[in-house]
């Protein structure tokens, strides 16, 4: 089913897919519906939920007729997205989560900023991050060139946010889209195959704000599977690097089960998620201590007690080595 009284081609898209986000999807709509830049669609898609998502979107989109409402039977995160871009009018998507914000001049900076670097085809920012309550934890930065954001991508290191992204609308369909066999790296597997084939950039400043909270779909089993799918998408980019086939791609499903399941078990026994698993509670007690000088020094402590305090560091400066590995590893193996 879908909604729509909007009558012109517009220049961007914005698309956000919910699923049971009832609890702040009406702030997410308000932030996008307050941008200063006007000539906007908005693809809203109700992605099978069972709460009151879908009654929030038919309430704004009989408000702003901008919004495109779409409901559907639930079918995941990616095939919800491409979906929308399948039926997204703009030349250029702008990402959102229903959870998250996008600042009020979001989208004028993003699209200035491609139509004067005709050679961008995917551009992030900076974002707050912010606890379940509204309350102000950090701001993130990340690199602003392609060359510095593809080395994030492929050494595992932290990249801008999926709701910051704006992307080249036909880039994106030539390319097949998201994969919907990546359930928890679906935008980084995007990202690395965009990257391959135009430039990507990112502003050096935080044009959205991304909530952190207990229901996250990437907080599942305390981001095992989000770790293990991140790794294995890394993986199949070197693998196409090195002139083999993607896993991922493979027409038989059971070929990419057996290498998901392969690189879960060498994350497993190369201790890689336990070490993941120390950094974050270190950096939790370091958080939940008013003391931040007493907190570093007991943060130093916790990492270097672990006995991986080489390897956790070098990881969060350099980044990791560990999908590279992983594909020479794989081709010996096949």
């Amino acid at each position: 089913m879908m909604n729509s009284n909007f009558k012109y081609n517009p220049d961007v898209t914005v698309l956000m897919s919910c699923y049971n986000g009832s609890k702040w999807l009406e702030e997410a709509i308000i932030s996008v519906l307050n941008q200063t830049y006007k000539a906007f669609e908005f693809v809203l898609i109700n992605d099978g939920s069972s709460d009151e998502t879908w009654n929030i979107i038919q309430k704004y989109s009989k408000i702003d007729n901008r919004i495109v409402a779409i409901n559907k039977l639930n079918s995941g995160l990616a095939d919800s997205l491409n979906f929308g871009i399948s039926i997204a009018r703009g030349k250029w998507i702008a990402r959102i989560d229903d959870d998250d914000l996008s600042e009020p001049n979001r989208l004028l900076e993003q699209f200035e900023y491609v139509q004067k670097n005709p050679n961008i085809v995917l551009l992030g920012s900076g974002f707050t991050e912010i606890d379940e309550n509204k309350v102000f934890i950090k701001k993130h930065l990340y690199p602003r060139s392609h060359k510095q954001l593809l080395k994030n991508l492929e050494r595992s290191k932290k990249f801008f946010p999926h709701s910051s992204a704006f992307y080249r609308t036909d880039v994106v369909k030539n390319i097949g889209g998201y994969n919907k066999r990546i359930l928890r790296a679906e935008d980084r597997c995007l990202w690395l195959n965009i990257a391959t084939i135009g430039e990507i950039a990112c502003l050096s400043k935080p044009l959205v704000v991304v909530r952190k909270h207990s229901d996250q779909i990437s907080l599942v089993e305390n981001g095992r599977i989000q770790l293990c799918d991140v790794t294995a998408v890394e993986v199949c980019h070197f693998l196409k690097k090195f002139g083999y086939k993607d896993p991922s791609n493979e027409l038989d499903i059971n070929k990419w089960l057996e290498f998901r399941k392969w690189v879960e078990e060498r994350i497993f026994i190369l201790e890689i998620f336990q070490r993941q698993e120390l950094w974050v509670n270190a950096r939790k007690k370091y958080f939940n201590t008013k003391n931040k000088f007493y907190a570093i020094n007991i943060f130093i402590k916790d990492i270097i007690h672990t006995g991986n305090f080489f390897n956790i560091f070098y990881e969060k400066i350099f980044g990791s080595t560990l999908p590279k590995k992983l594909a020479k590893e794989w081709i010996l193996k096949i």
